[in-house]
């Protein structure tokens, strides 16, 4: 007696097209899952990588709200016997002096001077030379646009000249900008020996800040000290890694889950599809199997057992297939990013993940058909009154479960983009006859009588047909609504960025800005408003559950232009009432405390507790930010002095005057504008268009190999009717035409379908209090024409194949046998 496993291995391949399709698309399922984990992973542990580098060993750093202060008190803080290591660090902002003219502003950099680049308290990736030696450390985008590299000299206007001792790969405290145009907005880094910079600018014993780590949590010195700084211009702060405020990537993450639930779903329809068929072709064997003694659980065992060996397969090519295109997504999608950042691919984990999934998710799609091939009747199937199946057709019932889940068009609920993909696909079979019917005539003008045949003939098999274009359907509605939002979300970040930047430039200064600075802008003429502000940071603080965070605090005063968006006015005036703090959308999520409830920070003047009075939706630092009326920042916050200005241009005034440069060039750190703050947020956005346009391809490639897999068992069913066909006078390149007109009927439905449902969803978005505005209700033209293009091309060639099997159908032999 046969081993059952093999038993279940000749009966999965006994219909090998059907095998093939039907392999290839749990390949492919598990495969673009996998990539999708592993860009998940990947990404994530590239941010936490370059946010744990750039806290490296340290505990605590000392800091000071007039940018520097005296070596003196950094010395009495490191003879304390909990320190175990220091690092001292002075910022400061220069010009490279170059052979070619350039402008001032291309020229900006702003020097790093440490007192030891080997310190664990500092990581700084080599790529070539040696920390050991004394000169210049220059990054890699900074060494190519200067073409420096190792050896060669680099000139400081008026301060020195050094040689580059190391390049360094992407690393937070020397981003730099890779091109001249970057570099109009934002200025270089580069770092040097303190001693050197301290002597290139006169500030001897003057200092930044410092880093230092202690022995154990070193939480009692860290509250002496926070005592001791109180009321001075240096204060202390935990050293927290926390990247939110420059990487807003959890919407990226929420792509990757989608894609990968999208691509399982669609592969598991496709396994259903298959097993089902497969059941109901082999009733009468499992009748005479029951009748010979076999139970309702042998049958359904061995119906599952080819479930598993198809999963086996897949998962053992899927997964290594998915963990090499997760590697070509992550090269393209960390180019989007404006650093060359290196990664090293995590795919451990989700190809665990995936393998899970690639054996779970096609045993749940075939639960109903492996029960149903148990519950097979011996007495009925042998009579000839076989099953007509599992599929609720056009059913009245269907048709209002399907109308009743699209009124969730008009609820805001993340439920409801579930419930109208449900009621969508309920819906399938009627709108198939629908467009069967309004489509009736073109396909008899271009294929002939194949043409209408193809149409009843889908009619006969409408619930599998139906599914197979709904799985196209949902894949294209996903990616349409994908499509829309990256398409709108640039135009809602610039209504964001202007209502909410303050201003029309924003400048920076190493040092606080004075009166009479402000007034000498004031005097430009292209100036129409100057208005101080003031960002407190790093501002440590806590959420409810205890973790620490930080970010910025900045300063508002109702003479200024808003810096948040928010229909309730009288915010302004409740900060003004008692030391509080509004809290960006993000901030506010993270922090998971209510309005009215008090967050604790570690401010310039200590601990404290301050009310939380609302959420505000803001472009600064994408939200994950808190606001603090101006006053109280100065007197019950400790923040002294403003090292930003915020200025709003005449009308008509499109350039920020360039002799700004000129006049506070020894002390101007930064030259923002709201142009270039668009621009940044916003170029990310658009690199991933490309992206969107392969993921769409590969989706509705997928939903294609279960549309050729359907045509094909549509074909392998109609053999002898086929062959029935041909024996009445029917021509070999009629019935190819017959079969191409299903499959393209089968593509036109999925294609329809699948724009209206993703009108649907954009609707249904567009309407969403979650959105915030930042998708409008728009179609996506370019992505409608590839997926229209897409859809009924690879339709098409999927419909090809079965036309090729029921061209070689052997007359003769196929009517005997039927």
């Amino acid at each position: 007696m046969l081993n059952i496993w093999r038993i279940s291995w000749r009966n999965s391949t006994r219909r090998k097209k059907r095998f093939f399709f039907t392999l290839a698309a749990m390949v492919m399922g598990v495969a673009v899952m996998t990539a999708m984990l592993v860009a998940d992973k990947t990404t994530e542990d590239v941010f936490t990588y370059y946010e744990q580098m750039y806290v490296a060993d340290a505990d605590y750093w000392i800091l000071s709200d007039d940018h520097t202060f005296s070596e003196n008190t950094a010395e009495e803080v490191a003879v304390h016997s909990e320190v175990n290591e220091t690092l001292h660090v002075l910022d400061k902002q220069a010009f490279f002096e170059l052979e070619e003219e350039r402008p001032r502003n291309e020229r900006s950099v702003r020097i790093t001077g440490v007192s030891d680049f080997s310190s664990s308290l500092l990581k700084l990736p080599v790529a070539e030379g040696s920390l050991e030696d004394e000169g210049v450390i220059l990054p890699e985008p900074v060494a190519r646009l200067l073409g420096k590299g190792v050896g060669d000299s680099v000139r400081f206007a008026e301060l020195g000249e050094l040689e580059v001792s190391a390049i360094v790969e992407y690393v937070q405290i020397l981003a730099s900008p890779s091109d001249w145009e970057g570099a109009q907005s934002a200025g270089f880094r580069v770092m040097v020996p303190l001693d050197v910079l301290q002597e290139w600018t006169g500030l001897n014993g003057e200092i930044s800040y410092m880093r230092f780590q202690t022995e154990g949590d070193g939480e009692e010195l860290f509250l002496n000290l926070q005592e001791q700084f109180q009321g001075s211009s240096t204060f202390i702060q935990p050293v927290v890694a926390d990247d939110r405020q420059s990487n807003d990537i959890n919407g990226l993450y929420t792509f990757f889950y989608l894609i990968a639930a999208l691509a399982i779903i669609i592969s598991g329809f496709i396994v259903f599809n298959m097993i089902y068929t497969s059941v109901i072709e082999r009733q009468k064997e499992f009748a005479i199997m029951k009748s010979l003694g076999y139970l309702q659980t042998s049958v359904s065992k061995l119906v599952l057992i080819e479930v598993l060996l198809l999963a086996t397969i897949a998962v053992g090519i899927g997964v290594p297939f998915g963990v090499w295109i997760g590697d070509l997504f992550m090269m393209a999608l960390l180019s989007v990013f404006a650093f060359d950042m290196v990664y090293s691919l995590n795919w451990a984990i989700p190809a665990m993940i995936s393998a899970t999934a690639g054996f779970v998710f096609p045993i749940l799609f075939s639960l109903v058909p492996i029960y149903h091939a148990g519950k097979t009747s011996i007495l009925l199937t042998l009579k000839g009154e076989t099953s007509k199946g599992i599929y609720s057709n056009k059913s009245p019932l269907r048709f209002g479960v399907g109308l009743a889940l699209l009124v969730f068009v008009f609820v805001d609920y993340p439920i409801s983009y579930i419930a109208i993909l449900a009621g969508v696909i309920l819906l399938f079979p009627f709108v198939l006859t629908v467009i069967s019917h309004l489509f009736r005539p073109v396909l008899t003008h271009v294929f002939g009588f194949g043409g209408t045949l193809a149409v009843q003939n889908l009619q006969n098999q409408i619930g599998r047909n139906a599914n197979t274009s709904a799985i196209l359907a949902v894949g294209i509605a996903v990616i349409l609504l994908l499509g829309a939002a990256v398409d709108s979300a640039p135009d809602g970040y610039e209504r964001e960025i202007r209502s909410t930047y303050g201003g029309d430039v924003r400048i920076s200064s190493e040092s606080p800005w004075s009166a009479e600075n402000i007034s000498a802008l004031e005097a430009y003429e292209e100036v129409k408003e100057v208005h101080k502000l003031a960002e407190a940071t790093p501002i440590t603080w806590k959420t409810v559950n205890g973790d620490h965070r930080q970010f910025s605090v900045l300063s508002v005063s109702s003479g200024n232009a808003s810096l948040y968006d928010h229909p309730d006015y009288t915010l302004n005036n409740k900060l003004v009432e008692q030391p509080s703090v509004l809290l960006g959308n993000r901030a506010f999520d993270e922090w998971g405390g209510e309005i009215g409830e008090s967050i604790v920070m570690n401010t310039p003047d200590g601990k404290q507790e301050l009310e939380v009075i609302g959420n505000v939706t803001t472009s600064h630092y994408s939200g994950y930010v808190a606001f603090m009326e101006e006053g109280h920042m100065d007197e019950a916050f400790g923040w002294e002095g403003s090292f930003d200005l915020l200025l709003t241009l005449e009308e008509g005034s499109h350039s920020f005057p360039p002799r700004v440069w000129d006049d506070f060039g020894h002390h101007l750190s930064g030259v923002e504008t709201v142009e270039d703050e668009i621009r940044s947020t916003t170029s990310a956005i658009s690199e991933m268009y490309s992206l969107i346009y392969v993921l769409m391809i590969m989706m509705i490639g997928l939903a294609s190999i279960g549309t050729a897999n359907t045509i094909l068992m549509n074909t392998v069913e109609r053999t002898s009717e086929i062959s029935t066909m041909r024996a009445i006078g029917f021509t070999v390149s009629q019935v190819k035409r017959m079969i191409l007109a299903e499959g393209l009927l089968i593509g036109i439905t999925g294609v329809v379908g699948g724009v209206m449902t993703g009108v649907l969803l954009i609707f249904t978005a567009s309407r969403s209090d979650l959105m915030e505005g930042f998708l409008i209700f728009h179609i996506p033209v370019s992505y409608v024409l590839i997926a229209v293009m897409t859809g009924l091309v690879f339709s098409q060639l999927a419909s090809w194949s079965a036309a090729s099997h029921a061209s070689n159908i052997k007359l003769q032999s196929s009517l005997k046998e039927g």
